[in-house]
């Protein structure tokens, strides 16, 4: 009997090792597998460039693999500012928000405290606007400990308490306020409050319907016991954002008859940039939750025509409004990291002006409402990060019954279960080129629209209709079910398509082999990117596709891409391939059982249109034309069940070397580990 049960407690003490050597091997890969060079877009961190506008520059990033941070420090800033020409306390104060010691703020916050104390002129703004009060503000409002919160409110009292301007806005329509709305600094809010502190956008908004109310009193622009306190550098009255609806308002003679009331508030309502309107924009530098300051500088490129009605692939003559390379600028409203596993990263990006070719602005009123093809949750403006993996109920309970039987394998569960949670980065991290949708919130108008003369139009000759009518319309799975249809044709050869792809940060997607079958597990549970993530096997005519490309960001369960066979005949001497685009928009494990597949955007033309202008807009994709297809279903089904919707049509694109240097760098994907 004791021999027996000596025999069972080695063959669990043997099984424990076992599971523990296993799962050790799995964290530790996985951990190495965010920093492997040879991971997609390990070594590519993007560093962020100067701010064109302010005289801003750049640090050189700091790496996302770097060492934990120790608790109770910052990470280090990714942005250096040059405020060298602004007045000694604007100095003192900003080099306390680079600061990542607690002691090390106080100390700058005490030398800030001896300058106000001193005499220090209060009246001094950076090259942004910014005043003393904005910059005690941006180290405030991610403090969380309470000697950083005392102590900059005491420096914000005694900014106060010696008249500091406590609505001046900076260049970015933005308060002191402004930059709080978003932080859990209540002390700090209550203070600004309490002493008649108001938000720019308030303003704006009031002021808006101010306007409106001029509109129907010919005469009265401002009402009695309103006021604007916008005394941003450069600031115009307000009715030049309205110029010529705040002229109509003003006019006396004009009649006041319900008509004509209701005639003017029709203009005044017509302004350029509506609410509700939506602009796509790529980022031209990298935003952090945990490397960002609030008040760092941002600048995004749109790359999609906004038109009068909204955005489109093409404008109508004369109802373009803003044209793709169009720089937009702003600022980091808020970026606070998570300060525990039970709280999410936080990020908020305040896009404030769009930048005209000389150098003018007008003024940006936005929300952010989508990042594509991000892990991050967007609500309300706000970028909330993910939080802490961690397992079911019925998952915790397992574990822990097979602890209670085994407690070699109950301390092996813990010891992994730590690791791994440890080697998942939840830190939010937005690359340049990542691509954001703002949208309008509040009417403004635009100083200038720009003269762009839209995509090139390849012509539509009745030899390259005849091609697309020929060309096959429909993928199948392995089994033989109909799949996705082809929607795509490129003219170029090999060498021009995989270069096309690869200079808009599209990546060939891995064969399906058992190793990338692992890192799409590891990916998949770890809610991380893979940028080089293999597809499905799709056929056209029998034959597997001749290239694959996809375009991700920081989860594999949302990406964009596109499969591409090689047809046997040719357009003006030039190679024709066709192709089927799909996004990818989740995960989904319940239809195919214990496989995954990823359930796709049921309107195939977006992806459709999205590989197009994606192309268009750096310059590799060099005339386009569209092909209406009589013969292609309008509504069908996928091989695994997800219903598709188009309109039929097939999207020609010509690729070449690049019509125009490009402006803003392709994506940069962080490391697929993360």
């Amino acid at each position: 009997m004791d021999f027996e049960k000596r025999k069972y407690i080695k063959r669990r003490a043997v099984a424990g090792c076992w599971c523990l050597l296993l799962c050790l091997g799995i964290a530790a890969s996985t951990r190495a597998g965010a920093q492997q060079p040879g991971n997609a877009a390990a070594t590519q961190r993007p560093t962020p460039d100067s701010a064109s506008s302010s005289g801003q520059q750049a640090a050189s990033p700091v790496g996302i693999d770097d060492e934990d941070i120790p608790d109770g420090e910052l990470a280090p800033a990714v942005v250096t500012l040059d405020v060298s020409h602004t007045s000694p306390l604007i100095q003192t104060l900003y080099a306390a928000t680079r600061e990542t010691k607690e002691q090390a703020i106080l100390d700058r916050l005490a030398t800030a405290k001896k300058q106000i104390d001193d005499g220090a002129d209060l009246k001094p703004a950076d090259k942004d606007g910014r005043t003393a009060l904005h910059w005690a503000i941006f180290g405030s409002s991610y403090a969380t400990t309470p000697k950083l919160i005392v102590g900059y409110e005491e420096v914000a009292d005694d900014l106060i308490q010696h008249g500091v301007e406590i609505n001046h806005e900076d260049v970015y329509n933005d308060t002191a306020l402004d930059y709080l709305l978003y932080s859990p600094n209540f002390e700090m809010q209550t203070l600004m409050i309490e002493h008649g502190a108001t938000s720019g956008f308030l303003v704006a908004s009031f002021n808006f319907i101010d306007e409106l109310a001029a509109c129907r009193v010919p005469g009265v622009l401002t009402p009695v016991g309103r006021t604007s306190t916008n005394t941003r550098p450069n600031a115009v009255p307000n009715a030049d954002a309205f110029p010529a609806q705040a002229s109509i308002a003003q006019d006396p003679t004009q009649p006041s008859s319900d008509s004509e009331q209701a005639t003017r508030i029709a203009k005044f309502m017509k302004s350029d940039l509506s609410p509700g309107e939506t602009l796509s924009v790529r980022l031209d530098v990298p935003v952090y939750s945990d490397r960002s300051r609030t008040g760092d500088p941002m600048e995004a490129t749109v790359t999609y025509p906004l038109c009068v009605n909204g955005e489109q692939l093409a404008c109508k003559p004369g109802e373009l409004l803003i044209a793709p390379g169009t720089k937009v600028n702003g600022t980091v409203l808020f970026a606070q990291k998570a300060p525990d596993k039970y709280w999410r990263p936080r990020l908020v990006l305040d896009f404030s002006n769009v930048v005209h070719s000389d150098g003018k602005t007008s003024p940006l009123y936005a929300r952010v409402i989508d990042v594509d093809n991000s892990r991050e949750t967007v609500r309300n403006n706000e970028i909330l990060g993910i939080i802490q993996p961690h397992a079911s109920t019925k998952a915790g309970l397992a574990m822990a019954a097979v602890g209670a039987i085994n407690p070699i394998a109950g301390y092996t569960i813990n010891a992994v279960r730590t690791v791994y949670g440890l080697s998942i980065r939840r830190e939010i991290l937005f690359p340049a080129g990542t691509d954001i949708q703002i949208q309008v919130v509040r009417p403004s108008m635009l100083k200038e629209k720009a003269d762009w003369p839209g995509w090139p139009v390849m012509p539509l000759t009745p030899e390259l209709q005849a091609i697309v009518h020929q060309a096959p319309l429909r993928t199948k799975a392995k089994d033989g079910t109909p799949s996705d249809l082809t929607d795509l044709m490129f003219i170029g050869s090999h060498e021009e398509i995989a270069s096309a792809f690869n200079e808009a940060g599209w990546f060939e997607a891995d064969p399906l082999t058992m190793g990338s079958a692992i890192k799409t597990a590891q990916a998949t549970m770890r809610q991380a990117g893979y940028a080089t993530a293999p597809v499905s096997s799709l056929t056209l005519e029998g034959r597997p596709p001749d290239l694959v490309f996809q375009k991700s960001l920081d989860t594999f369960a949302k990406r964009h891409h596109v499969r591409i066979w090689k047809l046997p005949a040719t357009y003006q001497g030039r190679e024709v391939w066709v192709g089927a685009a799909t996004h990818d928009i989740s995960v989904d494990r319940a239809r195919a059982g214990t496989k995954w597949s990823h359930r796709i955007d049921p309107h195939i033309d977006r992806e459709r249109d999205w590989v197009e202008s994606d192309l268009l807009f750096v310059g590799t994709g060099i005339g386009y034309v569209d092909v209406p297809r009589p013969g292609a279903p309008r509504i069908t089904k996928n091989a695994t069940g997800d219903q598709i919707l188009t309109d039929g049509i097939m999207t020609v694109v010509a690729v070449g070397k690049r019509v125009a240097p490009g402006t803003v760098p392709a994506l940069q994907t962080r490391p697929s580990g993360d």
